[in-house]
């Protein structure tokens, strides 16, 4: 006759009664685990692993089966661990480096290595990081020449945020410049392929965010430490100027004079966002200031015998009306400059 398992309501009546009869007690004991995994499967299955490893302190950690042709880097049989390092060892003869792609599944290994040396608990054994720093592992994982960010935001970009924010009539230049920026600095070029995108232009559209954010940004980190700056700057301590702008201090009458002066001339400077447009026409006007400055033998020719007018000089207000109208109508300007032959009537307001 076939197994019967027995019905839960007689399993405590079977277990006291077994020792006095003639079955053995580990018999009772499958017949009783069964008919409780059968009754109650939830608990069975969250009590197994509990019991698996009573059982391994008992009886001692099974052996673990390798795969052939296993190679143990680092010393211990951790399957995944060397593996995956031996994937890293071969990707480093094929490409030279350990850069690798994270959306794959090497590359998700290689930033859990990042995580784990990086975390407190300390994951990652001395022998491991021997390994990687042997291949040439990159413990950032950040591009190149870019830097890991700074703790509390960029010093020199906190400053010019607070000069932002307590002298508002200050240019995005004069604040950066305060800040600590060289204008060599700003002039450089960032991108090769967008010969518009400068250091200012990279700075200025962070600090022109920032600024705008600020009442509703998340108090911490660079937040912070822009606050302690403004907070100072609007003391009464007489050495404010030199705790927060330290050496270029002295440049900040210069500045407040100069934004009085536009102040009163009614130039206000209005950063906007660079479309594709704008961006083409500054290229544009980039190639006609090279033209301007060709050698004489490929400059446009000039009939003999004619003499320019000496330019007078321009009064004050004439050049700040200009500079308005000129602001007010970049765009259109640069049209007419690449295109003069054109009838430009609509482009004018």
């Amino acid at each position: 006759m076939g197994f019967r398992p027995i019905p839960f309501t007689n399993t405590l009546l079977w277990f006291l009664f077994i020792p006095h009869s003639d079955g053995a007690e580990e018999d009772a004991a499958n017949m009783i685990l069964f008919n409780l995994a059968k009754r109650f499967p939830q608990c069975y299955v969250k009590n197994f692993e509990m019991a698996t490893k009573k059982n391994e302190k008992i009886t001692g950690t099974p052996p673990v089966e390798l795969p052939p042709n296993f190679v143990s880097y680092d010393g211990t049989n951790d399957i995944r661990w060397n593996t995956r390092y031996a994937e890293l060892v071969k990707y480093k003869e094929k490409h030279g480096d350990c850069k690798v792609y994270t959306k794959t599944d090497l590359g998700r290994w290689v930033c859990s290595q990042r995580s784990a040396r990086a975390s407190t608990a300390k994951n990652l054994s001395s022998k491991r990081i021997e390994l990687l720093d042997n291949l040439g592992f990159l413990w950032s994982g950040l591009p190149d020449g870019r830097a890991r960010p700074i703790p509390g935001g960029d010093p020199r970009q906190n400053r010019a945020i607070a000069a932002k924010l307590v002298y508002p009539d200050l240019t995005i230049r004069e604040v950066l410049q305060l800040g600590g920026f060289q204008e060599e600095e700003l002039n450089v070029v960032k991108d090769l392929k967008h010969t518009w995108r400068t250091g200012y232009v990279y700075y200025k559209d962070q600090i022109v965010k920032k600024v705008e954010n600020y009442e509703i940004a998340r108090k911490s980190g660079a937040r912070l430490e822009i606050e302690k700056l403004v907070n100072i700057l609007q003391g009464d301590d007489e050495d404010r100027f030199e705790q927060v702008f330290q050496e270029n201090s002295v440049r900040l009458p210069d500045f407040l004079e100069a934004a009085e002066e536009r102040k009163r001339h009614g130039v206000v400077e209005k950063p906007r966002a660079r479309s594709a447009k704008r961006r083409r026409n500054e290229d544009t006007m980039d190639m006609i200031s090279d033209e301007e400055h060709q050698p004489a033998s490929k400059q446009p020719y000039r009939a003999e015998g004619v003499v320019e007018q000496e330019e007078l000089p321009i009064p004050d207000e004439v050049h700040f009306q200009a500079q308005v109208a000129y602001e007010h109508n970049f765009a259109n300007a640069q049209q007419v400059a690449r295109d003069p032959w054109r009838s430009h009537g609509n482009y004018w307001k």
